[in-house]
């Protein structure tokens, strides 16, 4: 029994010629998924040892028994990682409050509320340092047609903008529209509208000595939520050093 015959018919046409240990590996990397490169590994660390046990310890394993162990190897390998993910999950799943940034870290969190009738856009930043204390507030109200992903990029802009302006260099900016998020993490850029928004961030983020962009909840976001529907009222910029309007306040 060919102890290679039970591994994936990918790794059994593989044409893996003989060569130095670089080699193998960059040509696993080439051509294996990382099952399949678990797979070869396994499979290869277990016809070795076979050897070692017979050349030293005179311990003769079959064909066959090498090959059962081979498979409950890969099956308990794949179920930790199958349940390793489901964890994950389930802890992101839970994360339903705020947490605060890491030390000698500010977190800026934003978030746009739309007046559709008055064709209005009201934007909201609040930062807090690692003890989770408010450092600023600002909030903002302007004339924009209502369009939900634009606003939300406004105010993903004008958080980066006044994290700058507060002179902090390592900033987390954290939001609840997904689709901004993924805008400032890609590397792409686009033309429209709020791409060319989204553009005008990843510039003042560059100019950070560290930033990072997260999507939270609505729920994660709650302040930053009712901040914004209340900047819909307010007629001028309000910003507030190490303080934030009244209507947030038992939220904190």
């Amino acid at each position: 029994m060919d102890v290679w015959s039970i591994s994936s018919k990918r790794i059994q046409k593989s044409s893996l010629q003989e060569g130095s240990f670089k080699d193998i590996l960059t040509f696993l990397m080439d051509h294996f998924s990382p099952l399949e490169i678990i797979e070869f590994v396994v499979t290869a660390k277990s016809i070795w040892s076979r050897r070692n046990n017979w050349l030293f310890e005179q311990q003769f394993q079959s064909p066959y028994q090498v090959s059962k162990l081979i498979q409950t190897k890969l099956s308990s390998i794949k179920l930790w990682i199958e349940n390793g993910t489901k964890q994950k999950v389930t802890q992101a799943a839970k994360v339903n409050r705020w947490i605060a940034p890491p030390l000698d870290m500010f977190k800026a969190n934003w978030d746009a509320a739309i007046d559709k009738a008055n064709s209005r856009v009201g934007i909201d930043v609040i930062v807090r340092n690692s003890e989770g204390a408010v450092m600023a507030s600002l909030c903002s109200s302007m004339d924009l047609f209502p369009d939900p992903l634009l606003g939300e990029a406004i105010a993903a802009r004008r958080a980066s903008s006044f994290c700058a302006d507060l002179g902090f260099q390592h900033v987390i900016l954290e939001g609840d529209s997904l689709l901004v998020v993924k805008a400032i993490q890609n590397k792409e850029d686009s033309w429209s509208d709020s791409g060319l928004v989204i553009r005008d961030i990843k510039i003042l983020l560059s100019k950070f000595l560290s930033w990072s962009v997260l999507h939270v909840y609505r729920e994660v976001n709650v302040i930053a939520h009712h901040l914004a529907k209340f900047a819909l009222s307010c007629q001028e910029d309000c910003i507030m050093i190490e303080d934030c309007p009244p209507c947030i306040k038992q939220l904190l």
